[in-house]
């Protein structure tokens, strides 16, 4: 075996050097001559070896937390006692009223609680990781009051999540089968059902990921005591999905998915096996279903864009433009430049113009029509409704100015003198004079001063207005 020349940068390193530069020379180096890194490493002294990791350990958490998941072995009450008190600190005060707000907040930080669990779970101590969870969030019940109000049950269903992210790095079958019986008793507790809570519904769904034909019994016998209809039936068919799936496989889940659409979210993971399939046909059938039950009176359906994503996927061009100019019309300006793109590529837009700006100005509110106007460049548009919508002014005047100043300049002064004349109180004073600004900067600084003097006169008698009005440069 060659060694490596004394004036290598890697060999010269001290042994605290960079570990894994070292054990990657080591590997590379010394594999050749036939030497592997487990022989190299026997024949280092034991204090030599220690010393290295424990200064490596020094700049590198993850590391540490490697050697910790490999050897340390947490003493499980202990550890939860030093929990406790830390919970117990944070939390003190919590259910005295005094320490509220006039709207009842009570505003705690377990931050660095819940930072410490985390490393536990990166250190793959899942079930001591999930009782001090546990323990946590029993203490956020005892002084949950608020479910909506108070910060408390913000960190109540922060517990929740980290529960869920916990259990999914589980794989021991002595982890699994922990989180498994204390979601079930965690389910029962009357505090998680108070203030219209209902937490155990995300509980349960916890518990459905660790079911075995061996454990099914308990869980059914928890389900049982809530009622599946109501809001909670979707809650409750996506555990019975989940119990499918774990029992019965995916055969059998896909089936009760099929049977059971009518629910959004079972929908949506339908969706989402068809498109990782390629089953755009499938994926569009989905989305024109749920777009025919949605009828909601505002705002854009998600499903209209998952349908735009399935058009992108497959590469369809003129249904991509379809969806595009649906969204658009349904509010979603950003689909305009999108649309325009795709119709300039396929030399249609001088074509389809003319009809989409007019189905814009039918189906879009005036604002974000005269948005459109403005990047098109339409001041004649633009300007006839900016007489019908004076307010919009401030916001159009600049542009109309260079085309239409003698209009501009009119309405710019119409509209001041109405909202000056209506005026009442400090703050409406210095919208006015924010107005006159934008008179000035759109080209009128003649006009803005002058109307600054005319109001001076006219409205000596508001002396909060004058103030304001001697502020204007």
């Amino acid at each position: 075996m060659r060694n490596p020349p004394a004036t290598s940068t890697m060999y010269n390193r001290s042994v605290y050097g960079d570990i894994v530069n070292v054990a990657f020379y080591w590997t590379v180096t010394f594999k050749r001559g036939g030497i592997s890194l487990r022989n190299l490493l026997e024949k280092l002294s034991k204090e030599k070896l220690i010393d290295f990791m424990a200064e490596y350990g020094k700049s590198d958490a993850k590391f540490v937390n490697a050697v910790n998941m490999r050897f340390s072995r947490p003493e499980f009450e202990t550890e939860l006692s030093k929990i406790e008190n830390k919970i117990d600190s944070a939390l003190g005060g919590a259910s005295d009223y005094r320490n509220r707000d006039s709207w009842g907040y009570m505003y705690v930080n377990v931050s660095d609680i819940a930072a410490e669990i985390k490393q536990r779970v990166e250190q793959g101590h899942i079930k001591l990781a999930f009782a001090e969870i546990e323990l946590l969030y029993r203490k956020l019940l005892e002084n949950f009051e608020y479910q909506c109000e108070c910060e408390i049950s913000d960190e109540a269903e922060n517990c929740l999540d980290m529960m869920a992210e916990t259990a999914g790095k589980a794989s021991l079958s002595e982890d699994k089968d922990y989180i498994f019986k204390r979601c079930i008793e965690l389910s029962r507790l009357e505090d998680g059902k108070d203030y219209g809570a209902e937490y155990e519904t995300q509980l349960l769904g916890i518990a459905a990921k660790f079911v075995t034909p061996e454990n099914l019994a308990e869980l059914e016998e928890a389900l049982a005591c809530f009622g599946s209809q109501g809001w909670w039936e979707e809650e409750f068919n996506l555990i019975r999905l989940e119990i499918i799936r774990r029992i019965k496989g995916e055969d059998a889940a896909d089936s009760f998915i099929a049977e059971n659409l009518q629910f959004p979210k079972i929908r949506e993971i339908a969706f989402e096996k068809a498109t990782s399939r390629g089953s755009y046909t499938e994926a569009e059938r989905l989305c024109a279903g749920a777009l025919s039950e949605d009828k909601r009176h505002y705002g854009i359906s998600p499903w209209l864009y998952k349908l735009h994503s399935v058009h992108e996927m497959a590469g369809n061009t003129a249904k991509i433009a379809e969806t595009s100019e649906k969204i658009l019309l349904e509010g979603d300006l950003s689909y305009y430049d999108k649309l325009k793109s795709l119709l300039l590529e396929q030399a249609m837009w001088k074509k389809s113009y003319p009809e989409l700006l007019h189905k814009c100005e039918m189906k879009l509110s005036y604002s974000k029509y005269m948005e459109i106007l403005a990047k098109e460049k339409e001041h004649a548009l633009l300007l006839e409704q900016v007489k019908k919508h004076a307010e919009q002014i401030c916001r159009y005047g600049e542009l109309l100015a260079e085309k239409y100043p003698i209009d501009t300049c009119a309405i710019f002064t119409e509209q001041i003198n109405k909202e000056a004349e209506s005026a009442y109180g400090r703050d409406s004073y210095r919208e006015v004079c924010s107005r006159v600004t934008c008179f000035a900067k759109a080209g009128y600084k003649a006009e803005a001063a002058k109307m600054v003097s005319d109001f001076k006169l006219k409205y000596k008698r508001k002396p909060a207005f004058v103030d304001e009005l001697k502020k204007y440069r």
